[in-house]
């Protein structure tokens, strides 16, 4: 089945990674190209792709660069494998013509789309909390560190553009950064109860406003007028209950709801709606699909009957929302209704 959600690169090809490690290209109706790991490694992370190249890290550390056709352009060594202390390593991050990869030590690369590394630098705590960019290439992580996390900054080169301490705050989620905020949440320790917490900062370090949240932020969304979709999740007694905050950029609430399920996944986001996934407690899954303006539900597509999945959606260039199955290798498209099967 599916490692990893899918990724889709046009309307008629989508590369899956699967648990046996393999990297299958599929059209809408069957399989076009495979690719196999050497020495038994798998994908480590979800695959990316720039405008030509697929990006895929394996198990041993290794960069591959494949053609949408599917042939291996390049490989790189750039971490310890996983299986020899390596890692975990962070969710690649795709730039124009390149990509960054790094692991949670604190090891950060920036590769070309040709495999020369372009920059690499390494810092002195964890970034677990993953990586973000905006359409400029600026780099927003976290570093992690005994008396809070640190977020930091970096331009295209590599170069760090402003670094601040949120003392006794831990992230809990990566940044969301558009071309003039950047957007972090986490929990800030506090008496009796720690204090979930939001913060916005200008590009140049300037905090610009922060709230407290309800609950523990999971996810943050943007869209392109950088409203800010933030899922928050309490983890107490009795049933599951995760809630979608919406800001403006001025840090106002425009809308919340609340749901007694686990939300799984970020909010997708499309011009007039959003769309979220969430399990029950009972571990049915179903999707919400709701109004960007007001919250309003449009529409509850149950997913009872679905096989396992990997709880994490990709999107497709004409709108359709992709589902890789976990148990054996197929898909769920979430298109045209009812929503339809794709087996290969």
């Amino acid at each position: 089945g599916c490692l990893h959600p899918p990724l889709p690169l046009s309307s008629r090809l989508t590369v899956l990674a699967t648990t046996h490690g393999s990297l299958i290209g599929v059209s809408t109706s069957e399989p076009l190209w495979s690719f196999r790991f050497p020495d038994s490694s798998t994908a480590a992370v979800p695959l990316v792709a720039d405008s030509t190249t697929v990006y895929a890290l394996s198990t041993d550390g290794v960069l591959y660069a494949l053609s949408f056709e599917g042939t291996v352009q390049w490989e790189r060594k750039l971490f310890p494998a996983l299986a020899r202390g390596g890692g975990p390593y962070l969710p690649l991050l795709p730039l124009p013509h390149g990509v960054v990869a790094g692991d949670a030590s604190g090891h950060l690369v920036r590769v070309s789309a040709k495999g020369e590394i372009l920059w690499e630098r390494r810092y002195g705590g964890s970034l677990s909390r993953g990586l973000s960019a905006n359409a400029e290439g600026v780099l927003v992580t976290a570093v992690a560190a005994d008396g809070g996390d640190s977020v930091l900054v970096l331009d295209s080169a590599g170069q760090q553009r402003w670094s601040r301490l949120l003392a006794q705050t831990q992230l809990s989620c990566p940044a969301a950064v558009s071309n003039r905020r950047v957007f972090v949440a986490g929990v800030r320790q506090g008496e009796p109860d720690p204090i979930p917490v939001l913060h916005c900062f200008s590009v140049s370090g300037e905090l610009i406003w922060s709230q407290s949240l309800p609950a523990v932020p999971r996810w943050l969304s943007l869209d392109d007028s950088s409203r800010l979709y933030v899922v928050v999740h309490s983890v107490g007694i009795g049933e599951p209950i995760s809630g979608l905050l919406v800001y403006g950029a001025d840090g106002r609430q425009r809308w919340k709801l609340y749901v007694r399920s686990t939300i799984v996944a970020p909010a997708l986001l499309f011009r007039e709606a959003l769309l979220v996934l969430a399990t029950g407690a009972d571990g049915s899954l179903g999707a919400y699909i709701l109004s960007t303006r007001d919250g309003s539900l449009q529409e509850f597509l149950s997913l009872e009957e679905a096989p396992p999945l990997v709880l994490w959606p990709a999107v497709t260039p004409d709108g359709d929302i992709l589902l890789g199955w976990s148990t054996r290798l197929g898909l769920l498209r979430l298109g045209e209704h009812p929503w339809k099967w794709l087996l290969f």
